[in-house]
């Protein structure tokens, strides 16, 4: 009689216990499933979605964090093999309520910079574009074009062609043709120098 009083009363107790036991492990699937890390497997630009694995799973096309996506907008396309972190908004473990912020560097895309003061951004084909607050330069380079800048002095290259600026002069050179503008005055080099058709010196 005693045990059937004591389940009686413990009874509801015993239930909500297990109610709120299934509660926990559910709220702990979700918040293991929250923020993980994915590696990029598939992309498609037209839509801005992307296919993300984590673990054993593959998320659908789900999609990704762009550096702006308002009136002043950027995007930039992740490359598959690329991290990212993965954030599960709406729970559940199929992935399909995710984003995928990128920008994470692993072994396959390392750092371009390693260097506290320098900002720097490598395209695929090579070309490049850098800031260092330190020494103050900025750098810009495509092929053979290249693009130096300081507060002291700016350099142009384009193939054989140089074009060099500091606070005293101003100095353009093409192959062994030049031209050089300082306090003096104009200073020309080259094997001719003509003045519209009319040669008016020779080396």
């Amino acid at each position: 009689m005693f045990d059937a009083l004591l389940r009686m009363h413990l009874g509801p107790i015993i239930e909500r216990l297990a109610q709120m036991e299934t509660e926990l492990e559910d709220l702990h699937r979700r918040a293991e499933s929250f923020c993980r890390i994915g590696v990029c497997q598939e992309v498609d630009a037209a839509s801005n979605t992307c296919k993300v694995s984590h673990g054993g799973l593959l998320t659908p096309a789900i999609r990704f964090f762009n550096p702006s996506a308002g009136a002043q907008s950027e995007s930039r396309i992740p490359s598959v093999g690329e991290q990212c972190l993965l954030l599960n908004h709406g729970g559940g473990e199929s992935g399909g309520q995710a984003v995928a912020l990128f920008g994470l560097n692993g072994g396959q895309f390392p750092p371009v910079s390693t260097q506290a003061s320098l900002t720097r951004r490598l395209y695929q084909d090579g070309t490049e574009n850098g800031y260092d607050q330190a020494s103050h330069v900025l750098h810009w380079q495509n092929g053979p074009a290249a693009f130096s800048g300081s507060r002291e002095a700016l350099q142009l290259n384009i193939g054989p062609s140089r074009l060099a600026m500091t606070p005293e002069t101003i100095e353009l050179q093409v192959g062994a043709v030049g031209i050089r503008l300082d306090a003096s005055g104009v200073h020309l080099s080259g094997p001719v120098v003509d003045h519209q058709g009319r040669v008016i010196s020779t080396a």
